[in-house]
């Protein structure tokens, strides 16, 4: 009776000749052998070997391809998505690199930015190495503009803001009008699976790229297609005081009032 280390070294010599750089389990192919024969008879025993590490082989799978885009699908759970965060408090942020309004030459940093979701307020703060440089505000309540580096301020009568931002009503807008197509999965966004979107250009404005979260259906990306661009990625923060209170911008004590 051939002892069971031998009959594995027999079967690891087969398997290094007849199926290269294929790992298979010892045991699994010894049970299969021992089910076969009892004694070694190589010349019938080789076709057995090699289905049998065939079987015994952990296959990793090939990514899977995303499933199907249903594109109306999408613009219509999107569109309902926007109809139930009409009053939260949207944040974006970018990074900010050299050459970027408010940032001096080898600085880089962060451009954050915070609107109501129906559009009545907007704020922009950029900062570098964690300092802020400049922060601005607009609102029907009051405009107000903060230089952090010369500890100055501008503050005038409100208006309402008349920023180029995403909100709510705006990309619902571009469903109606027909703007935006689906151009299929996105990649993931910090693990999260998410749909493409494409929003076409007008008249004085720019095309832009969406992705939107694939369970929500609320927005987390976009970008300007155009050179140089930087994607913000996008936050849906509930409307509480804290919240809220980021739409405004703060005077910091000791700053100077300048025209």
């Amino acid at each position: 009776m051939v002892s069971d280390n031998e009959l594995l070294d027999d079967v690891r010599t087969v398997l290094r000749a007849e199926v290269a750089n294929v790992t298979a389990n010892p045991a699994e192919l010894l049970a299969s052998v021992r089910r076969g024969q009892s004694r070694r008879r190589w010349p019938w025993l080789v076709v057995p070997l090699v289905a049998a590490a065939a079987a015994a082989v952990v296959l990793v799978p090939a990514e899977q391809p995303a499933a199907p885009v249903e594109v109306a699908q999408v613009l219509e759970r999107t569109n309902t998505a926007l109809d139930g965060v009409r009053g939260m408090v949207i944040h974006e942020q970018a990074p900010a690199g050299e050459g970027e309004k408010y940032f001096e030459p080898g600085e880089r940093g962060l451009s954050e930015r915070w609107h109501a979701a129906d559009g009545s307020a907007f704020r922009y703060r950029a900062s570098a190495d964690g300092r802020t440089i400049v922060d601005l505000s607009r609102s029907a309540a009051g405009d107000v503009f903060v230089d952090h580096r010369t500890r100055t301020y501008r503050a005038k009568p409100g208006e309402t803001p008349d920023d180029e931002v995403w909100t709510p009503e705006k990309i619902q807008k571009a469903i109606r009008d027909g703007r935006i197509t689906v151009t299929g999965p996105g990649e993931p966004i910090n693990g999260t699976q998410t749909v493409r979107l494409h929003i076409a250009e007008r008249k004085a404005e720019t095309a832009v790229e969406m992705w939107v979260d694939a369970t929500t259906y609320l927005p987390m990306r976009w970008i300007l297609v155009q050179d140089g661009a930087t994607p913000y990625d996008v936050t849906w923060l509930p409307p509480t005081p804290e919240n809220l209170a980021q739409l405004k911008t703060q005077i910091p004590d000791g700053f100077t009032e300048v025209d």
